[in-house]
């Protein structure tokens, strides 16, 4: 953890020690972000799934994502936590079944030879929802999956080694029709903006706008308007999708890369949640049917 000097350091060692009172005062004590605990708590049952470097490593990026305003950050990471409570977005990654058309679109890959921080690549491919024009209708069912897609990603980043705990999202338009996208889409890609905006911070590396039309263009403008300036620096738009391999390694020829296979081929599709992710899905299985 890099801090932009010695004052900030010895700020963030003092609200880090405070994070036990200000998580059980602002979200009554759950203290999940990510798949991992922040906060040891007193229950033995779950202490063991405290680990002190993952939770220093974690509020150390809203911290950075905040511009070690901390004030700003402790506000941002109880939002996110109080809804991480309400939405349950491990179980959008690990229990709840999507439709297939959705779940074909969204692809993620993993190459442990890559360079920093373009290890894991979340795609999305817009052109595989063509024939469906509902799937945008039911709003919660595609926010539900694109959760669930970001969530399974973060299982594989190392959020102790600064240099591998990002990661790149691919957006390829690819085949897509002018008359896909209609108002449901915009209202979708809204709120899946904002709610990446304001509950996933200092989490993406680079994203790249792959083969958008230029009828099309909004798509791009309107995620613009919904994000800081710093993540407006990480976008990236390619007028064809085999423009992708000059920037990111490790991808299909079909995206100008090296390798001889399918991106379907080379996609990442067992990810397993961790041990304090099954146990919270348990635990709701069980409050469920009670």
């Amino acid at each position: 953890m890099k801090f932009p000097s010695t004052e900030k350091e010895q700020e963030f060692d003092k609200v880090f020690k405070d994070l036990p009172r200000i998580i059980n005062e602002a979200c009554d004590g759950y203290d999940e972000l990510y798949g991992h605990k922040l906060i040891a708590g007193s229950d033995p049952e779950t202490a063991k799934f405290y680990n002190e470097q993952y939770a220093k490593a974690l509020f150390f990026k809203f911290a950075k994502g905040y511009q070690f305003d901390f004030d700003e950050a402790v506000k941002n990471l109880t939002k996110t936590l109080n809804w991480r409570k309400e939405f349950k977005p491990w179980k959008a990654a690990f229990a709840d079944q999507h439709r297939q058309e959705l779940e074909e679109a969204g692809i993620i890959t993993y190459d442990a030879k890559a360079s920093s921080n373009t290890k894991v690549i979340t795609w999305n491919l817009y052109g595989k929802l063509n024939k469906n024009r509902q799937l945008f209708k039911d709003s919660n069912a595609f926010v539900q999956y694109r959760i669930g897609l970001m969530e399974r990603g973060l299982q594989l980043l190392d959020f102790l080694d600064d240099e591998n705990s990002y990661m790149t999202q691919v957006h390829d338009y690819s085949g897509v029709s002018l008359f896909t996208f209609d108002g449901n889409v915009r209202k979708c890609t809204k709120t899946v903006v904002e709610m990446f905006q304001s509950y996933y911070p200092e989490l993406l590396y680079a994203k790249y706008f792959v083969a958008v039309p230029r009828v099309l263009s909004w798509v791009y403008d309107l995620v613009k308007t919904f994000v800081s300036e710093e993540t407006r620096k990480k976008f990236v738009v390619l007028s064809g999708s085999d423009k992708l391999g000059e920037s990111v390694p490790g991808v299909p020829k079909a995206y100008g890369g090296t390798i001889n296979k399918t991106l379907e081929e080379i996609s990442v599709k067992n990810i397993k949640p961790n041990e304090y992710i099954l146990y919270l899905i348990q635990k709701d299985v069980i409050e469920t049917v009670e």
